[in-house]
């Protein structure tokens, strides 16, 4: 028997992701019934093992532990609990752009400008401008990275990275602006879990109501052999697929969808800047 799972988030725009509990899910949407994880708070958390699917890799660690590993040496005092929050949520976006931060702290850009000035004075952060016209790019270093107790490496911005990294920002924020209460785990912390090197990583997991849902931010077209081993892959691991895409990549997408193979796959549109609505 299939069971429709309908979804209706405010704002967000998808009232209908599709089938997420009786279409065919993997190993990581299996077992959902059972006791919850007394540590993590979880669904048959698979031994609190930090995985994406434990609470405790959501970004609330950051908010928890912001500056608690950082010894108090490294700090002289201009840099508050508040900044290094904001701090973490950079660093797991690899880096944002002034105009993203402040969406994220809800401020004025002129205020996100001040908390990059501090970061950057305690040599916590870079702020780069990359393009000519487009806002100065925040870039956490290595002292940043550890300041927030991460391990990650160190993110150079790159040409052609760079929109992608900025799309997948303004993705989050209009998700986690329309469902506040919806968990984000990042391409950084998914890349930990990687089973092989050919496993595909999705943009981020969001986790709403007990659920798993991968996301991804797609610009350029992709080959359609390419993008539908994608979707195969990404919809055997999740709950549920939702793509973000420009009109390109979006209509190649809508294409191999029409034939109904995956009921758990969602297509939107790009968010606008700061994750506005386009």
């Amino acid at each position: 028997m299939v069971v429709l799972v309908v979804v209706v988030v405010v704002g967000w725009g998808w009232s209908q992701v599709g089938d997420a509990s009786g279409g065919r899910t993997g190993g990581a949407a299996r077992g959902r019934v059972g006791s919850r994880c007394g540590r993590c708070r979880w669904v048959e958390c698979p031994g609190c093992r930090l995985r994406s699917d434990c609470a405790r890799w959501l970004s609330i660690r950051f908010r928890e532990s912001a500056g608690a590993r950082m010894g108090s040496s490294a700090l002289d005092g201009s840099v508050s609990r508040r900044d290094l929050e904001a701090l973490g949520w950079v660093c797991e976006q690899y880096a944002a752009r002034i105009d993203q931060v402040a969406a994220r702290l809800g401020c004025k850009v002129r205020v996100a400008q001040r908390l990059a000035v501090r970061l950057r004075e305690a040599r916590l952060v870079e702020v780069r401008r990359v393009l000519v016209g487009e806002p100065a790019w925040v870039v956490p270093t290595v002292k940043g990275l550890r300041a927030c107790g991460l391990s990650f490496g160190l993110w150079r911005p790159r040409l052609g990275a760079l929109a992608h990294v900025a799309a997948v920002t303004d993705v989050r924020l209009h998700i986690q602006a329309s469902a506040p209460e919806a968990g984000w785990v990042g391409e950084r912390v998914l890349a930990r879990e990687k089973q092989g090197a050919r496993e595909h990583l999705a943009d981020g997991v969001v986790v709403l109501d007990e659920r798993r849902i991968a996301i991804e931010v797609e610009l350029t077209v992709k080959s359609k052999r390419r993008t539908r081993a994608i979707i195969e892959e990404l919809t055997g691991r999740y709950d549920a697929v939702l793509y973000f895409c420009a009109p390109g990549p979006r209509r190649l997408i809508r294409e191999l969808a029409a034939g109904g193979e995956w009921p758990s796959l969602g297509i939107r549109e790009l968010p606008g800047r700061g994750g506005d609505l386009a």
